[in-house]
Formats: C-alpha cells, sequence, structure tokens
C-alpha cells in the first residue's frame, strides 16, 4: 500500500506559499504521492465551505511543487475535464510532467456543481461526453506526432504539438468517480480508478469489473479518534477511527484491491494538518 496526501488548496488556506511548504513536509515525511483539487467558481458546496476565502488553482500550484521537491508523486484529484480545451490542457500536463522528471499523475472527473457548469457556458448534462472526447484528444495530442482528432466539440490535425510528456506513452489517467458511467470511463480510456470516500466494502464489490491490475487509488476523509466506532471498518467510507482500527481499515482496503490511500485532513489549519499527518506515521502508517 501507498500513502498519499490531499494538499489542502481547496480549503481556503490563505496562501499558496504555505500550501508549497506543506508539500516539502510531506515530501519529508516520506509519502508517496500529493494531489490537488479542482473548482474554477465558489459554486455549491464550495461556496458554503469557503465563503470568500480561496480556492487555489491546482496546476500552478503542481508547477511549483515540482520545482521543489524530487520524489514525491503530483497528483489530480480531480481535474474537471469539461471545464478544459484538451490541447491547452495537454500541453500544461506535459510541462508540469516534464518539470517533475516524470512524476505526473492525471486525476480527472465530470463534477456535480451545476451552477458552475452554467457559468463557465458548459453543457452540465453532456458533460460526461465531453470528457470522453478529452480524455481521446488528449491521448492523440500526447502519443502522435502530428496528432490528429475529429469528435464532436473538438478537432485537430496537421501541426505539431510539443513537447511531449517525460512519461511514455503518457502519464497515467486515473479516472474519478464511483458511478456506473465512470466505470465504464474506466475500462475505455483509463489506467487506473481514483474513487472518492468509498468503504472497502463498496470498492471490493465495484473491482471485479476494473481488472485485477488496475490501481486503485482511494481518497477519504481522515480522523484518529480517541474512542472506537461502532461502524464495521469494511463499511466506514471515511478513514476514521481508533489508530488500530485504522490500521484495520488499511488491511480492509488491500484486500479490496486498493493500491494507494489518500489522506484528506479536510481542513485550512496548516498545523493541524501536519499534527494528522505525523500522528499517521507514527501510529497507523507501519
Amino acid at each position: 500500500m501507498r500513502y498519499g496526501i490531499a494538499l489542502p488548496n481547496n480549503q481556503g488556506v490563505a496562501r499558496m506559499a504555505q500550501l508549497l511548504e506543506l508539500a516539502v513536509a510531506a515530501e519529508a515525511m516520506q509519502f508517496d504521492s500529493l494531489w490537488v483539487s479542482e473548482h474554477l467558481f465558489h459554486a455549491s458546496y464550495v461556496a458554503q465551505r469557503l465563503g470568500g476565502r480561496p480556492y487555489h488553482e491546482p496546476l500552478t500550484l503542481l508547477a511549483a511543487v515540482a520545482a521543489q521537491t524530487r520524489q514525491i508523486r503530483l497528483g489530480t484529484s480531480v481535474l474537471v475535464l469539461p471545464w478544459h480545451h484538451p490541447v491547452r490542457l495537454a500541453k500544461t500536463l506535459a510541462a508540469i510532467d516534464d518539470l517533475s522528471e516524470g512524476r505526473l499523475l492525471v486525476g480527472v472527473g465530470v463534477a456535480q456543481t451545476e451552477d458552475e457548469f452554467a457559468n463557465l457556458g458548459v453543457d452540465f448534462h453532456r458533460r460526461g461526453r465531453i470528457a470522453d472526447e478529452t480524455l481521446g484528444a488528449l491521448k492523440a495530442l500526447w502519443t502522435m506526432d502530428v496528432p490528429e482528432f475529429s469528435g464532436e466539440h473538438y478537432r485537430f490535425a496537421g501541426l505539431r504539438v510539443e513537447p511531449k510528456p517525460r512519461q511514455k506513452p503518457h502519464p497515467p489517467l486515473l479516472i474519478g468517480g464511483n458511478s456506473a458511467a465512470a466505470i465504464r470511463r474506466l475500462q475505455r480510456y483509463g489506467d487506473g480508478w481514483h474513487p472518492l470516500s468509498l468503504a472497502p466494502a463498496q470498492i471490493a464489490e465495484r473491482s471485479p469489473g476494473i481488472g485485477a491490475q488496475v490501481p486503485i487509488v482511494v481518497r477519504a476523509v481522515t480522523e484518529i479518534a480517541a474512542q472506537p466506532w461502532e461502524r464495521p471498518v469494511a463499511e466506514r467510507r471515511t478513514f476514521k477511527g481508533t489508530a488500530a482500527e485504522l490500521r484495520a481499515m488499511i488491511a480492509a482496503y488491500r484486500a479490496a484491491g486498493v493500491t494507494d490511500l489518500v489522506i484528506d485532513a479536510n481542513t485550512a489549519d496548516i498545523d493541524a494538518t501536519l499534527a494528522l499527518w505525523r500522528r499517521l506515521r507514527e501510529e497507523v502508517l507501519i
């Protein structure tokens, strides 16, 4: 099992420089990966959580982290594909993969914030089709010397796009989401599955449909509790419990086929985040 951490770029931390310091600390603590989230507007639940506090842009942050770290892998959890033109996105991600010497993991999804889609002029009800087309376009842009693609929303041909990513054929594409549509997207385009807040038992139910060799990278809100929780560890959608219960939950995740667990402290409090990471290293991830 590998262990990652979610940088709280989505929690209202005042300055991006604070997130960069957290990323450097995560590498020093020998976490395997770090992950950033994406929203553009303060829409729906984002507005309720943040008010007027910032939601920091994920790819700018990853580029800065790439320059300040050497080993930790850098992931998106997740990029909302219908909000990006594939040519611009392909170049940006290739640049980060190059800057990081091939450490990029590209988690992608479609989001649920209908008001945000409306303000971006993107059809919420076609977001899955747009995402699928974007994935096909990204693969063409990353793997063809002179890429060609013809779809309903995007078309290009006859011009080079450089540079290509450092990783070959391209950075791993991890398909976010827990729905049947997400699983179909994974089967067609993905190199791994990135579910959010699924219990070990739920993952075990779905994993036969995705193949035994597919990486499963689970992100879960995390809390080390003082007292045991009555819910069975295999049915917990949050990574919550005593240290002993969390170790049992890791075993349940591993048995379900999970390869990576991403720890989400779910707070803008930098000191609380660091304290949680230290306790996990000392008491749980042993």
